[in-house]
């Protein structure tokens, strides 16, 4: 069509424009990035002293970790600790009790709520391609226009005007690849051809949440929360789906219990532990080896505590003993200082016990 040899023409020469643009850059200097394309300017994702209660019960509190605009980030901790809740607060679907969360403007965030299948007579390939929704929109437009250019109606200069503008927009919002990469996402993940124009209704529960997974994967968001998104997928697809997170301009945060993924994908980990939180930078293998030095850390720093007060308290008893006014005030003196002590010591738990990361090899899952 002529539109679309109209718009590689523009390709070439917006290619052209930039060149003496990027020749002007001076030797040593980097040319200005936007907001979410720049390290440390603003974190995409804040959450400062949250907490969050159900009745008498507390998931979590006084919470706070950041996200930067290009962090991939490993949630873990055990069942119940309030991974899945913490996603519903930053998607703004609960209230915390406590805290705030602040975002980047402009960000988008995306969840698999979002992108549920519910047009049951679509194609598999129809779902998927409707997050597109507004490149399909953009791409009639232009069609339309282009016909009534070719038929000479109207204002001609404000026709063509209006083209380039939308032809413009449309290269640039991705508009020349967007049924390529629909097509290589539905292959990713294990969908064969033949199974393109099968209707949504007739999939699997565990097919519809790979479709599901897929529109998230392509909705164009700033921001992912993943939720288990290794759940129903074969070897295949999720290594698809690690080399395409890898790849990924935005942040995330992923839930999962399987360490091999959050070591290929993450390079950040916040750990959820005894309702508070705790940053690690580095992927899964990584936090295990940094907690396990605290913990060590922590478990001599209590046996030296409880050391100290042993010695401290024989020298009470010694003082008392002799029970003279001068001893009596020591030994008060004395057992201020166990109080203080007591008061900043840290009772090492081995929780990490209560995480269940899986460490078996991968096996082939099938389709479902």
């Amino acid at each position: 069509m002529l539109w679309i040899i109209y718009l590689l023409f523009l390709s070439v020469w917006s290619k052209i424009k930039e060149f003496p643009k990027m020749g002007s850059v001076s030797a040593g200097a980097s040319p200005a990035l936007p907001i979410s394309e720049r390290g440390g300017m603003m974190p995409a994702l804040s959450v400062s002293k949250l907490s969050m209660s159900f009745g008498e019960r507390t998931l979590f509190e006084d919470m706070s970790f950041e996200v930067e605009s290009r962090d991939k980030v490993g949630l873990i901790g055990r069942n119940g600790v309030g991974k899945t809740t913490l996603f519903k607060i930053i998607c703004g679907e609960l209230e915390p009790t406590d805290g705030v969360i602040a975002t980047e403007r402009g960000l988008n965030i995306g969840y698999m709520e979002q992108h549920a299948c519910s047009h049951g007579e679509r194609s598999i390939y129809e779902e998927l391609e409707s997050v597109f929704g507004a490149l399909k929109q953009m791409e009639h437009d232009i069609e339309k226009i282009t016909i009534t250019i070719e038929h000479s109606t109207g204002d001609l200069t404000e026709l063509i005007a209006r083209q380039t503008e939308l032809i413009e927009r449309f290269e640039r919002d991705g508009g020349l690849t967007y049924k390529s990469r629909t097509r290589s996402a539905l292959t990713g993940l294990g969908f064969r051809e033949e199974e393109f124009d099968m209707p949504t209704s007739a999939l699997s529960g565990g097919q519809r949440s790979k479709l599901s997974l897929l529109k998230l994967l392509l909705s164009g968001s700033d921001l992912l929360l993943l939720d288990e998104p290794t759940n129903h997928l074969d070897i295949a697809s999720v290594a698809w789906l690690e080399g395409f997170l890898r790849d990924f301009k935005g942040a995330m945060i992923i839930i999962s219990h399987d360490r091999y993924f959050l070591d290929s994908v993450t390079n950040k980990t916040v750990e959820i532990e005894h309702k508070k939180s705790m940053t690690y930078k580095g992927a899964y293998s990584d936090f295990i080896k940094k907690k396990q030095a605290y913990e060590k850390a922590l478990e001599n720093k209590y046996k030296n505590d409880l050391k100290e007060i042993q010695r401290i308290e024989g020298i009470i008893e010694q003082q008392k003993r002799w029970n003279r006014e001068r001893n009596i005030r020591t030994a008060e003196s004395k057992q201020k200082e166990i109080d203080r002590i007591k008061a900043q010591m840290v009772e090492p738990d081995g929780a990490l016990e209560g995480i269940r990361m899986r460490f078996e090899p991968r096996h082939e899952s099938g389709n479902d």
